[in-house]
């Protein structure tokens, strides 16, 4: 089996407990770990390339982070993960990415890069694709935040193009941060980068409306619609259902999104119907809800136990 190549963003994220801290401060009985700041590996597609790996498929990941002591944590930990990271760019000019995740007291969360613009994680640059690249992999895998900012928005571009054009599969998260949602450049390469693509996933009511207003306009387009938990929705061509999600207690949803896309692409890779891809993608994102890390997929071995303890009804 050919890899999946994802190229994007990695970073550090730093996870702020704020609805928990809160009550600790009004008096609510808490331990002192649920109140402090942790810090975790993360990057919406590196995440992505993590669950890829987890559950058995090889992936390729392409980014671009410092060569601080953060840098080489990411690396590590990918690479920990089983993920080759010969693509990944070092640069000694600029510090590693970090997020900082609010989360209110239903476990979802509002992100804050720093820096917000200019970071080193839109510093991915074509040098860092062989010639041969088309050759080597079986997937390409991009995320939208890498559209605001030169030149991850061109470079991403370009290997969209040059996968389309190879008949490789390109799939695109929208991920349509608050900073990017009025930016002229990037919903101009959001549009441009749908023409490349083969699988479109983002949020049903903020993200997927960015690209396909009020029906879905391209029928060669397999496009998933995220709902947390009320499932998620696939439509390509005559094919349209709702896979509903699983029934668990959240307690962060960071990196949910990034681990359903991970799963529905390792389930396409190994050649699974989209109705057995998108059930294992909600059962993966399932079982990250429930931990503090963008990086909770399961394993191979867990996901099928928990598939069998879930049974379709």
């Amino acid at each position: 089996m050919k890899p999946v190549l994802c190229v994007g963003d990695v970073c550090m994220d730093f996870i702020i407990p704020y609805a928990e801290a809160l009550h600790a401060k009004n008096g609510g009985d808490l331990c002192r770990a649920e109140t402090e700041v942790r810090p975790y590996p993360g990057g919406s597609v590196a995440n992505t390339a993590s669950a890829i790996a987890r559950l058995g498929v090889p992936v390729l990941f392409a980014g671009s982070c410092g060569s601080d002591a953060f840098g080489r944590m990411l690396k590590c930990d990918l690479e920990r993960e089983g993920v080759d990271c010969s693509l990944l760019r070092t640069d000694d000019a600029r510090s590693s990415q970090m997020v900082f995740l609010v989360l209110d007291e239903h476990g979802e969360r509002t992100a804050f890069a720093y820096p917000a613009h200019g970071g080193v994680q839109h510093a991915i640059l074509p040098e860092q694709f062989p010639d041969d690249l088309t050759d080597r992999i079986g997937w390409l895998h991009v995320n939208g935040m890498m559209f605001r900012e030169e030149p991850a928005a061109s470079t991403q571009l370009m290997l969209m193009r040059m996968c389309r054009n190879a008949g490789i599969p390109v799939s695109l998260d929208i991920n349509a941060r608050i900073e990017s949602r009025n930016d002229p450049v990037f919903l101009h390469n959001l549009l441009e980068a749908k023409q490349y693509c083969t699988v479109v996933f983002g949020s049903a009511d903020d993200e997927i409306p960015l690209l396909f207003r009020n029906v879905y306009d391209d029928d060669a387009i397999a496009v998933i619609s995220r709902s947390g938990a009320k499932g998620a929705e696939y439509r390509c061509a005559d094919m349209r259902f709702r896979s509903p999600a699983f029934s668990v207690d959240a307690v962060d949803t960071t990196g949910a999104g990034d681990t359903f896309d991970g799963a529905f692409i390792a389930a396409c890779m190994r050649g699974l119907s989209p109705v057995d891809a998108m059930r294992e993608a909600n059962a993966a994102a399932a079982i990250c809800v429930c931990s503090h890390s963008g990086r909770a997929c399961p394993d191979r071995a867990a996901l099928d136990v928990f598939l069998q303890q879930h049974p379709l009804s």
